[in-house]
């Protein structure tokens, strides 16, 4: 509550007044008596008339107070604010990542953020337009309506958070097109901790913009990464244990082994500082989990889950006239099994073989290639089909583009290669390394009706390539590329889609998610899989894969997914500015009650009159 004119409170002086005139000695008129013997009620009367005596009760006088001090408070003008009603269009964007789950704000940021959605919905006018938008890993609109305030509160309701991050730009995309053709009418009210993926650039939007800030803590450690490698005696679970606030913590790391407690250690971090910790992982285990104890405010990310499986089997087929290097550089591969033969035992139906998961060719290019099955032609002759010519001298070798996943750890600064293929002319697909006689490695991804597919012009015998670590180090990325395992790299974050890439022969895939529900993602007897896309990764926790074969049998595979560690701490403002043009409206108004006084105060003045009326 306001007072609008505080000054009229010098009316107060008024009670006061009131009260000194029951305490002044009155005037008496003269009175003439026969006898003395009425002077005696006189003198009683002019006694009680003493000033600064002790003031009796009197119902007059109290009356007399409680009206004048109603009048001195209506003339204050007290007044009650009250929220003003929204016009035009507003778009509310609502954060519901990760980090909204933080409970510096009691009971967490989200509840904060969908309780000051609540208000915003509730100060919308008759004709004004709502649009709510839930901002996550895949922002959406939930909820649009024109007045309709119960639609708004609804789809509040139902609203949930993600353990994924926030996708700004996409958000602000939407509020955009939710603006239509006229945003001067509309104003942008996001409400988030700031804690966003970056945005481009800084955005300038054609409204006004009010970033509502959520969340008072950074204080947060977590577990950033989680790993199972190889050790000395042995598998070891390495994690990463980071302080993101501004004080020193004490956390206690535990490791489960297939769910039961292996191991513990002790750590003291610094502010902002990060420490490794090993575990010795027993045989025979499958999962890790790493949590740290005690939680504090953002306990998502203090726990995290790995897989520790057999390196998955892939079944190469290298048709070769005997290249050692090229055969050892192949077996570098987790799992791999390379089979060998020369050309002339080579046989068409081969190419059709679904024993294999990846075909080489070196020196030599098939009359039929596979059709269904990936491959990689290394040094070939000329062929028309695959647009290469006679052998030439290339030059230096260099990255088609930079950082290029195929060419990671990949040095190519000091590759001799005397010959290659000329590939100048072929279409074969996109270009990886080049030179300056032209492309000398090109990679074809896989696409519904063919295989992924990859050209390597290099002539292995006529160059230093295989003495460099450049060598095997491609071939691995290349194989890993042409013939990707069932499942991808085993540690995703909430929300990425994975890439399921069955084995040949497979007619049915399904996946179990963290809970037990098991959810078959593709089945078929006749056509082959090829590549699935499984996007239902919003939980963290293990996912496992299973694919059944032709004759029944079936394989498990896994991956995890984690909240990665992160600071919490809200961002004092966003990459976002809106239009200097109408301002956003006043959070509140005043309604002032001052006539309810001034009725209350007449009231009063009626009842002491009448009081006075009836004691005489």
């Amino acid at each position: 509550m306001a007072l609008l004119d505080p000054l009229a409170g010098l009316a107060g002086l008024s009670l006061a007044a009131i009260v000194a005139l029951y305490f002044l000695r009155a005037r008496r008129p003269i009175h003439q008596v026969p006898s003395t013997l009425w002077w005696r009620p006189i003198t009683l009367d002019r006694q009680a008339a003493a000033p600064w005596q002790r003031l009796r009760p009197s119902w007059l006088l109290l009356l007399q107070l409680l009206a004048a001090a109603f009048v001195v408070a209506a003339l204050l003008q007290p007044a009650l604010a009250t929220a003003q009603a929204l016009s035009g269009q507003t778009v509310v964007i609502i954060d519901t990542s990760a980090t909204m789950q933080a409970t510096d704000v009691r009971p967490t940021r989200f509840a904060a953020a969908v309780a000051d959605a609540r208000t915003l919905v509730g100060r919308l006018g008759p004709r004004a337009k709502m649009t709510l938008i839930a901002m996550g890993p895949s922002p959406r609109v939930i909820a649009t309506a024109n007045g309709d305030r119960q639609l708004l509160e609804e789809a509040l309701s139902g609203l949930r958070p993600s353990d994924g991050p926030a996708d700004l730009q996409d958000a602000l995309q939407l509020a955009v097109a939710a603006a239509g053709p006229h945003p001067s009418a509309t104003r942008l009210v996001i409400l988030s901790d700031g804690i966003t993926q970056p945005v481009s650039d800084p955005v300038t939007l054609p409204f006004p913009v009010e970033y509502r800030k959520i969340g008072v803590s950074g204080e947060n450690t977590g577990v950033t990464a989680l790993s199972v490698v190889p050790g000395v005696a042995g598998e070891e679970a390495v994690a990463h244990v980071q302080d993101f606030g501004q004080v020193a913590s004490h956390v206690t790391a535990e490791m489960f082994a297939n769910g039961n407690l292996t191991d513990a250690r002790g750590l003291r971090l610094s502010p902002h500082a990060g420490a490794d910790v090993g575990f010795p992982v027993p045989p025979g285990t499958t999962t890790v989990r790493v949590e740290l104890v005690p939680h504090d405010e953002y306990p998502l990310d203090q726990v995290a889950v790995a897989t520790a499986p057999l390196p998955e089997r892939v079944r190469i087929l290298l048709v070769s006239t005997g290249d050692l290097f090229l055969q050892e550089a192949l077996t570098l591969r987790p799992g791999a099994q390379v089979v060998t033969e020369t050309p002339s035992a080579w046989r068409p139906s081969q190419a059709s073989d679904p024993a294999y998961d990846l075909f080489v060719f070196e020196g030599f290019v098939p009359d039929r290639l596979p059709a269904s099955a990936p491959y990689l032609v290394v040094a070939p002759p000329p062929n028309r089909s695959l647009g290469t010519g006679k052998a030439l001298s290339p030059g230096p070798l260099v990255p088609a583009q930079a950082n290029d996943p195929l060419l990671y750890d990949v040095d190519l600064a000091n590759v001799d290669v005397a010959a290659s293929a000329d590939m100048a002319y072929s279409h074969f697909g996109n270009v990886v390394v080049t030179s300056a006689g032209g492309p000398v490695l090109m990679v074809r991804p896989a696409t519904a009706s063919a295989p992924a597919a990859a050209l390597l012009g290099a002539y292995l015998h006529d160059s230093n390539f295989v003495l460099r670590s450049a060598f095997p180090i491609l071939l691995v990325h290349l194989s890993e590329y042409l013939a990707p395992g069932t499942v991808p790299a085993p540690n995703q974050q909430p929300g990425t889609p994975v890439t399921i890439a069955p084995p040949p022969g497979a007619t049915r895939v399904a996946v179990t998610v963290p809970g037990g529900r098991s959810q078959v993602i593709w089945q078929s007897k006749q056509t082959a899989a090829g590549t699935l896309l499984f996007g239902r990764t919003g939980t963290p926790g293990l996912y496992r894969v299973e694919v059944t074969q032709r004759d029944g049998a079936s394989t498990s595979s896994y991956f995890a997914v984690d909240v990665p560690g992160e600071s919490i701490s809200p961002q004092p403002s966003l990459q976002v500015t809106g239009t200097a043009g109408k301002a956003l409206p006043a959070s509140s108004t005043f309604q002032s009650f001052w006539p309810w006084l001034a009725a209350a105060a007449l009231a009063l003045l009626i009842a002491e009159w009448v009081v006075y009326h009836r004691a005489g």
